[in-house]
Formats: C-alpha cells, structure tokens, sequence
C-alpha cells in the first residue's frame, strides 16, 4: 500500500432514529459531527507528517453508525475497489461508527477568591463547587486492502480527558468549565491521531543531554561549545583527542559525549560501542543505560528500514 483513501462511514441509517437518540442520550447531532471532523481531520493531517503512505480523503459520506458502539457490517468489495479507482488509491481506511460523550460531575469544597483591591487583595478561602468535565470518545476505525480483499486492521480507538473549574456557585464553575462540544472535538482529534500513529511511522522528537564541561580538562567543554552550534563531527574530533590525557570520570564523560555524538549523526552502532566503553573502561552508570536505550533505538531502526523498503 502506498496511497490510502480516508472515508467516512457514519451517516446513520436513519436520521430520525438517530437524532432520537441523540437527544436521549444528550449527544446533538451537531456536537458529534464536528467531533467526527475533527477526528477525520487529525487522522489525515497526522499521517500527512509520516513518510510512509500517500493520503486523500474522500467526499463520500457513506451509511454507518454516528452513535454506534459496535462495527456496522464491513463494506462490500466492490464499493472498496470502486472507491480506490475513483481516488487512485491502494487501501481504503474508514471511520466506520463514532460515539462521544461528556460526563460533568461536581461537589462542595473550599475554593480560593481574591478579596480586596491594589495592595489590599489578599487571597481566602470560601466554600464553592469544584466541577469535572470527562469527555470520552470511541472511534472504530477499518482498514480495507482490495488486491487481497481483506481487512488487513479492524479497531475500536478511545480517547478519555479530563478537564475542571472551581467557582463560588455551580452556574460560575460551569461558565469557566471547557464547552461540551470542544472537549469532544479535542478528544476526537487525539483519537484520529492516535489511529495514525498506529498504522504509520512517525517522526518523534528524542532528547540527549550530554556533559557540557569537566573540572580537570577543557575538551569537555571546548567540544560541547561545537556541539551546541550543531558542528558535531568537530565536537567529536575534539573529544577524542582528549581522551589519552584524561583523568578517569572526565574520560567517562568524553566517549559518552562521543556517543551522543554518533546518535545524532545516525551511527547508531557507533554510538553504542562509544557508550559501551564508557561504562566497560571508566564504569560511567549512566552509558550503561544509554547503552540500553541505544539497543531499542537499533531495534527501532532496522524495523522502520523493513517499513519502509517496499515503500
């Protein structure tokens, strides 16, 4: 698969029944599909930022379930082949039913209030209403592969946050309280996210911190200065030849520096043997751990090598 096309299958199969039950359960059609954009939305701006798959939504709505709980029946092949012919794609990924809800809950405790103005405000404490908002949402996503006409993903995705405010008066706690219909449509989109990351690589931030100067030996700190401006293979030279005229903890902390050096610059063997002789020669604690952290990042990397080389 390179080119996927996103749809959405959760227009109900009958309007009427489903407004009925949008207001028995306190869910307004309105409210869930804007969640259901949201959540369409954040699935295909995410796996826009992966390298992996090509992405396209499609203008279809087709008949699913808004507030279904459980998986309508899988579309027929030949509604799947006809919609990768129409958008040129490999795979059809669908939002295949969508259920939202938010869950206030309140009680009695003390909260604080600023009495007073200027250089007489002081802060006290009153008896108020401190209030919790809990949105929770629940998206079934479908991944259709038509060449081998199965689905190759089927799963339901839930996001849960929370949010709360304190007041006075139930009426104030709940004016500053988030909005149903935003904490919804935030927690739609970290559903939508969370579905991409599942399915395609993703691009992360990693922090490295290394040391940045020793009490016995200035190519520590000398190396760290091209570090910081992003000049890591002089960084490295620099290191290195400080090595044979270091003590041993400003040693220890020249191969670690060496590693991270390497793991910046994508040698993750390199990297590794760096921090093992930190830890083996100068019993640096904390290369053994990076080591470790290392070895996951090795793993990590030949399985996106996998991914990717089809691609």
């Amino acid at each position: 698969m390179q080119k996927i096309v996103i749809v959405d299958r959760t227009k109900p199969q009958n309007e009427m029944v489903s407004v009925i039950e949008g207001l028995i359960t306190g869910e307004l059609p309105f409210e869930v599909r804007n969640s259901i954009e949201a959540t369409l939305s954040s699935l295909q701006q995410t796996l826009n930022t992966s390298p992996r798959y090509d992405i396209v939504r499609a203008n279809q709505r087709l008949t699913g379930g808004m507030f279904g709980q459980v998986f309508p029946n899988p579309l027929d092949w030949y509604t799947v082949e006809r919609l990768c012919d129409e958008y040129k794609a490999d795979a059809v990924l669908a939002l295949e039913n969508f259920n939202s809800d938010f869950v206030t809950t309140d009680r009695e405790q003390l909260v604080k209030k600023t009495v007073g103005e200027g250089k007489n405000a002081q802060t006290v404490e009153v008896q108020g209403i401190y209030i919790e908002g809990v949105a929770n949402v629940s998206a079934g996503f479908r991944l259709y592969d038509p060449f081998q006409r199965s689905i190759v993903d089927q799963q339901r995705f839930q996001k849960t946050n929370t949010w709360s405010a304190e007041a006075e008066t139930k009426t104030q706690a709940l004016a500053l309280l988030i909005a149903k219909a935003d904490a919804t449509r935030i927690v739609g989109e970290l559903a939508g996210a969370g579905y991409a990351s599942k399915i395609a690589p993703m691009y992360v931030d990693v922090n490295r911190g290394f040391f940045p100067k020793s009490k016995t030996h200035p190519a520590v700190a000398k190396g760290a200065r091209y570090a910081e401006v992003d000049q890591w293979e002089k960084a490295i030279q620099i290191w290195e030849s400080g090595i044979s005229t270091a003590d041993e903890k400003t040693g220890g902390m020249l191969l670690y520096n060496i590693a991270v050096g390497y793991e910046v610059l994508g040698s993750l063997d390199l990297a590794k043997e760096w921090a093992g002789r930190a830890y083996t020669e100068f019993d640096l604690k904390k290369a053994r751990n990076y080591v470790r952290i290392l070895d996951q990042e090795i793993q990590n990397a030949n399985l996106i090598n996998k991914q990717m080389s089809r691609y």
